[in-house]
């Protein structure tokens, strides 16, 4: 009887001590980012306005809003997953983060074999 009451004491410390998100997404990337600026080997035109772009952080699924004459992340709408520093869309494609003050900066996990498919989003926190 002793054997069994520890076992259940040992499972309920592990089911309680376990990782309480689970996978849920990011409360740092929770909500809406419009995007201010995308610096890559590419161009725009001049002084591009990128305000009509916006990721929108809901637990593990994003939402995009493209309006305006640029068309991003429109293939990664849907769930995202992260690890560490690297959150990896539906689609696929991956990305490192880092979350400053009210910043979101999104760099391409690029591939070393393709010259010149660097690209960083920076995206401001709405409210």
């Amino acid at each position: 009887m002793k054997r069994i009451l520890i076992v259940l004491l040992m499972t309920v410390m592990v089911v309680a001590c376990s990782k309480d998100d689970d996978d849920n997404g990011n409360t740092v990337l929770e909500g809406r980012w419009t995007l201010t600026n995308v610096s890559c080997f590419c161009y725009f035109g001049e002084n591009p306005d990128f305000s009509g772009n916006k990721l929108v952080f809901e637990g593990n699924n994003l939402k995009v809003e493209n309006s305006g004459d640029f068309n991003f992340f429109a293939n990664e709408v849907g769930n995202f997953t992260i690890q560490g520093d690297v959150i990896t869309f539906n689609n696929g494609l991956q990305y490192t983060y880092v979350v400053n003050p009210g910043v979101l900066e999104l760099t391409f996990v690029d591939d070393p074999g393709i010259a010149d498919d660097e690209i960083l989003f920076a995206y401001k926190k709405d409210g």
